[in-house]
């Protein structure tokens, strides 16, 4: 397998792991804290593909990841905070209710 193949397949699998994560934040559960887990593994992909890329660095992709990392660490963490204030709720969301 050739570094570009590599670098493809990679690529792929960022995209798949991102994309899941967007299914289960949309999800708007109690599972939606599954997806800002997989967000934050997908940045830390994303920067390591940057880094191996055939054309790394891409700091383009570097910078961005950096700052989705620090979105997703602080969506997980509000997300965490929701479910353990709604723990008795078995429809506890990571989001609150519309008022």
């Amino acid at each position: 397998m050739t570094i570009f193949n590599i670098a493809i397949t990679m690529d792929i699998v960022c995209a798949a792991i991102s994309m899941a994560g967007s299914l289960l934040v949309a999800r708007y559960d109690r599972w939606s804290y599954l997806g800002w887990l997989a967000w934050l593994l997908a940045n830390v992909l994303w920067i390591v593909w940057a880094f191996t890329a055939p054309t790394a660095p891409v700091w383009g992709v570097v910078v961005q990841n950096v700052f989705f990392f620090y979105t997703s660490a602080k969506g997980y963490l509000a997300c965490r905070n929701s479910l353990k204030a709604a723990a008795p709720s078995p429809a506890a969301s990571c989001q609150t209710a519309p008022t």
